[in-house]
């Protein structure tokens, strides 16, 4: 017998979004544990924080597909370029909206990114897990939930420009934003992934442009660190 399918639009899936975002918060609270401690106690905050992240990517793929029951697309020419352009968009719009964000907030990072840079110089366990997820693991839960069922699930497949714009503003609330400008930043760049999502019809083009752009912005922290 094959699986039941959840209803595009239905209160389950709108429910699920919002189960999988704060079950998504829950799973990163060994972050704070592992700045101290012995080595076997670090251990197992690893293991508990690697753990719920595999579950909580594991959750949130079964109810997509209940969502989107449809057999795996690879990418071709056309969703490569379109990701490449979306890439450069977002870069962009970051690079402008952070420079007005120094100029009238005078902050040089926005606050999220200034949470993670933080949780980094608490010590090598913390950097190297948050380093890892961040690039391999919260990309994928996070368009999952953003772009696959925000996007799929809770609008018919005829919207295009409202699903993006909703998908935009929704990721940007859970980015810690602390002015207009910083929240501008996250909203630009979720309404981007969902805007390639929309386009390609593929879940792993967002993916693979989240985990590009975490990588950069890992790799820029990490060369800043002290």
């Amino acid at each position: 017998m094959s699986e039941k399918t959840l209803k595009v639009g239905s209160f389950t899936v709108w429910l699920w979004v919002i189960l999988l975002v704060i079950i998504l918060n829950i799973v990163q609270l060994p972050l704070v544990f592992l700045g101290n401690g012995t080595v076997a106690v670090r251990l197992l905050w690893s293991v508990v924080y690697l753990v719920g992240f595999a579950a909580v990517i594991t959750l949130g793929l079964w109810v997509y597909h209940r969502v989107h029951p449809v057999k795996y697309q690879r990418l071709v020419a056309k969703d490569w370029w379109l990701m490449v352009r979306g890439y450069v968009f977002v870069i962009v719009a970051q690079i402008l909206l952070g420079l007005l964000n120094n100029l009238f907030y005078h902050q040089t990072s926005t606050a999220n990114n200034q949470a993670i840079a933080s949780f980094m110089n608490q010590g090598p366990w913390t950097l190297v897990l948050l380093s890892l997820t961040a690039v391999l693991a919260s990309p994928v839960i996070e368009e999952v939930t953003f772009r696959g069922l925000l996007v799929d699930g809770c609008f018919p497949a005829n919207m295009f420009w409202i699903p993006i714009v909703v998908s935009g503003v929704a990721f940007s609330i859970v980015h810690m934003s602390s002015n207009p400008i910083s929240w501008l930043i996250y909203a630009v760049m979720g309404g981007t992934f969902a805007y390639v999502y929309k386009r390609t019809g593929k879940l792993q083009s967002p993916i693979i442009l989240h985990g590009f752009n975490n990588l950069i912005a890992v790799g820029a922290m990490l060369l800043s660190l002290h």
